[in-house]
């Protein structure tokens, strides 16, 4: 019983490590995720601005009485591309 289950988990694993190297796959798992969740939580509103000295901020809560601007960033991923966020390339 017991390598019945350890070879059925094996299976799933190895089926699981095809599925997510397989690009097209990956997309299609993607827009189905899309189509369910809705984009609130999928995403997040970011809200960037720069101080008088010029250094950038980034916060969740819009500043008051200050030009902003707004982020959308993806949830489902790991990293912010800091570009995104400060609007400087990274070398």
């Amino acid at each position: 019983m017991k390598k019945f289950l350890a070879v059925g988990l094996g299976i799933l694993i190895a089926a699981g490590i095809v599925v997510y190297q397989n690009p097209q796959m990956r997309a299609w798992f993607e827009r189905k995720t899309d189509q369910v969740l809705p984009a609130s939580a999928t995403e997040q509103t970011l809200y960037r601005w720069r101080d008088a000295h010029g250094e950038w901020h980034v916060s969740d809560t819009p500043p008051q009485g200050i030009k902003y601007e707004t982020v959308r960033v993806p949830t489902n991923a790991n990293v912010i591309p800091a570009e995104q966020l400060t609007g400087k390339k990274s070398n």
